[in-house]
Formats: C-alpha cells, structure tokens, sequence
C-alpha cells in the first residue's frame, strides 16, 4: 500500500470537493499544509482530476516560489525522486509539471 493509497485528509478533501466553498478549503489546506507531508502526499495531488490538479499547482507553485532557490531546488529533487518511484509515467510527469515553473 502506497502512502496515497492511505488517502490523506488533503486528498480526501480534493476528491470530494465540489462546491467552490469545498475548493477554497481545499486550496487552503494545501497552503497551510507542512512542506514534508506535501512531497508526501504528491502522487495523490497527481491522482485527482485535470481541474483539481490544477488548483493544487497553482497553490504549490504559490508556496515554492516563496522558498530559497537552495530550498527549491531541494524540493524539486525530492520530487523527483518521489517521480521515478512511480509505475505510471503519468503520474509521475504530472508532479514533475508541480516544479516546472516555466508554465506559470
């Protein structure tokens, strides 16, 4: 059993929110979640639907951004490690796209 398959309270949260009252939460619940369990929880953020992953890359991107280019750089080989773990090459380009801040 993977850790995403544990289903987290943020993933949880993503795969049941509906309303934009339900995103917001969401949203915020990414921004005021601890970096480590984040990286954690990344092929479950890679598991939610194309509109829900999105919100979530624009919230992470948010946050990352805000870190030193040391701890960016960190972050994004963490990831990537996180990426190469994965059997499913989709899920793990989808949390490479999380770090490629090239695409807004």
């Amino acid at each position: 059993m993977t850790k995403s398959d544990s289903k987290s309270t943020l993933i949880r949260r993503g795969q049941d929110a509906l309303s934009f009252s339900d995103m917001v939460v969401f949203a915020d619940t990414i921004h005021t979640r601890p970096l480590e369990k984040l990286l954690d929880e990344l092929p479950g953020i890679a598991e939610l639907s194309e509109t829900k992953f999105l919100l979530a890359v624009k919230v992470l991107r948010q946050r990352f951004r805000g870190e030193s280019s040391a701890d960016q750089d960190q972050l994004r080989a963490i990831a990537g490690k996180i990426a190469a773990g994965l059997s499913s090459s989709e899920l793990a380009d989808r949390i490479r796209e999380i770090f490629d801040f090239s695409r807004g």
